[in-house]
C-alpha cells in the first residue's frame, strides 16, 4: 500500500498498476469473492464468514499503536487487513509476527477476522516480494499457503505497486502461484478470497494497471477483488472524495471490458482504499466529509470492500501537518472518526446496501426557490448531486457535493442552508 511499514511515509511512484486473471472466477464470485473448496479431498474448515460488503481497514504491522480487539469493541469493526508480508529469500515474514498472531487469534475468537496483505510500496520497490524472490510459482505458492494455515485466514491481499508493476516476470510468476494456491484451497476444502490492490488515477486504471490485470488473466488468474488506491494523485487541491468516486466508476467500466462482465458485476468485484487525512502531497486531504460521501457512494454501487490507510492513523495526533504521517491523520478529528464513518458499510446501514437503489422522486435542480417557497422535500435513500435543492425541517438546502442519504444539516456538510422557506 502507500507506505512502508514503520519508518517515514514513502513516496509512491506515479500511478501504474497490475495483473488479474480468469473470468471463470468472476462468474462464480459473490460480492466478496469466490467460494472455493466445496468438496475435494480435504475436510472443509469452518472459516469465518465475511459479510458480502465489508469494511476492513489496513493496519500497519510495523507499528504497535493498534489493538484489533480494542477497535472492534470501540467501533464495531470486526475485519481488518494486516500489511505487509515481505518475501525476502522466498520466505514470508511479517513484522512482530508472534504478536500479530496473538491479536488475530483473539479477534477470531470474538467473531472477527483479518486479511493478510503481501507487498506494499517498500517491499515492491526493493524487489523483496515473493514474486521477485521465489524461483518458481510452486515455491511462492508454498509460502502463501503457509500464511493461510499459520493465521487460519480465508482472505489474502496482494498490494502491487512501484517496481513490481512493470516487472512482467514477477507479475507472471505471482499470477501462476496464486492460481496454484486457489487450486490447493479448493482441494483442501477451504474458502479463499484473493484481492489485488493497485494504484489508480482519479479517472480509473492507468494503462500500466490494465496491463497488470491482463498479464494475470493471460496466466489463468483473476483476483476476486480489484482494490484501487484512491490516494496520492500528486496534485494539490484535488477534492479527494469526488476523485475517489470517479476512480471507482472509471475502474468499473474498465473491468467490464477486461473481463467481459456486466456493470453490476464489475462494481461487485471492486474495493476502494483512500488514505485518510493528509496524503503525501500537501494539498491533498481526505476529509471526514469525503469519508461520508465515499462510504455512501460505494455502498450504493455495491462494492465488495471498503478500506483506508491506515487504522493507526485514525487520530488527531498531528493536526495541521502538510505531509503524511504513519501514526496520525494530520487533521483535526476525534479518535476513530474515520473508522466510525466507514463502519456502516459492513452492516449495510450506510449509504445503501444494494447496487442500484429503487429510484424515488427526482430532486429539484438548483434554481433558487422564491422567498417563502419550499423546494421539493428531501428524500432519504436517494442520491443527490451538487446543485440539487430540497427542503428539510422548514429550510431550503442546496447540495454542494454528490451525496446519498445525507440529512441536510448533518455532520457530512454535504448541504448548504439557504434559509427558511
Amino acid at each position: 500500500m502507500p507506505r512502508a511499514s514503520h519508518a517515514r511515509p514513502a513516496r509512491r511512484a506515479r500511478r501504474s498498476l497490475f495483473p488479474a486473471a480468469v473470468v471463470l472466477a468472476v462468474g462464480a464470485a459473490t460480492a466478496t469473492g469466490v467460494v472455493l473448496g466445496v468438496g475435494g479431498t480435504g475436510t472443509a474448515r469452518a472459516a469465518t464468514a465475511w459479510p458480502a460488503h465489508v469494511f476492513a481497514p489496513y493496519v500497519d504491522t510495523g507499528l504497535s499503536n493498534t489493538t484489533l480487539t480494542t477497535v472492534a469493541a470501540d467501533y464495531g469493526t470486526q475485519y481488518f487487513t494486516l500489511a505487509f508480508v515481505n518475501g525476502s529469500g522466498c520466505q514470508w515474514s511479517l513484522p512482530n509476527q508472534s504478536g500479530w498472531q496473538s491479536q488475530v487469534s483473539a479477534l477470531q475468537s470474538e467473531g472477527g477476522d483479518v486479511s493478510i496483505s503481501f507487498g506494499g510500496y517498500t517491499v515492491d520497490t526493493d524487489g523483496t516480494d515473493l514474486g521477485a524472490q521465489c524461483s518458481s510459482a510452486a515455491a511462492m505458492a508454498t509460502q502463501v499457503e503457509s500464511v493461510v494455515t499459520t493465521f487460519n485466514v480465508s482472505h489474502l491481499d496482494f498490494d502491487i505497486e512501484s517496481n513490481e508493476q512493470s516487472n512482467n516476470a514477477d507479475l507472471t510468476l505471482t499470477a501462476q502461484a496464486l492460481a496454484q494456491v486457489r487450486s490447493w484451497a479448493s482441494g483442501s476444502g477451504r474458502q479463499l478470497t484473493i484481492s489485488y490492490t493497485i494504484p489508480s488515477a482519479a479517472t480509473g486504471l492507468t494503462s500500466t494497471g490494465e496491463g497488470v490485470l491482463t498479464t494475470a488473466l493471460a496466466n489463468d488468474f483473476t483476483p476476486n477483488i480489484v482494490n484501487i488506491m484512491t490516494m496520492d494523485y500528486g496534485t494539490s487541491g484535488t477534492e479527494m472524495g469526488t476523485a475517489a468516486d470517479q476512480a471507482v466508476a472509471g475502474t468499473a467500466g474498465e473491468l467490464e471490458s477486461i473481463y467481459g462482465i456486466s456493470a453490476s458485476s464489475a462494481y461487485a468485484m471492486l474495493g476502494n482504499t483512500p488514505m485518510i487525512g493528509q496524503n503525501d502531497t500537501s494539498g491533498e486531504i481526505f476529509t471526514l466529509a469525503d469519508a461520508s460521501t465515499v462510504e455512501s457512494y460505494d455502498a450504493q454501487q455495491g462494492l465488495a470492500w471498503l478500506s483506508f490507510w491506515a487504522e493507526g492513523r485514525d487520530n488527531d495526533g498531528c493536526p495541521g501537518t502538510t505531509t503524511a504521517s504513519s501514526t496520525c491523520s494530520g487533521i483535526t478529528q476525534s479518535n476513530g472518526a474515520f473508522t466510525q464513518a466507514f463502519q456502516p458499510f459492513t452492516s449495510g446501514s450506510g449509504g445503501g446496501s444494494s447496487p442500484t437503489p429503487t429510484p424515488t422522486p427526482t430532486p429539484t435542480t438548483t434554481t433558487s426557490s422564491p422567498s417563502g417557497s419550499c423546494a421539493t422535500a428531501w428524500v432519504n435513500n436517494m442520491a443527490y448531486t451538487s446543485g440539487n435543492e430540497v427542503s428539510y425541517n422548514g429550510d431550503n438546502w442546496t447540495a454542494n457535493q454528490w451525496n446519498y442519504d445525507e440529512v441536510p444539516g448533518g455532520a457530512s456538510g454535504a448541504w448548504n442552508n439557504d434559509g427558511a422557506c
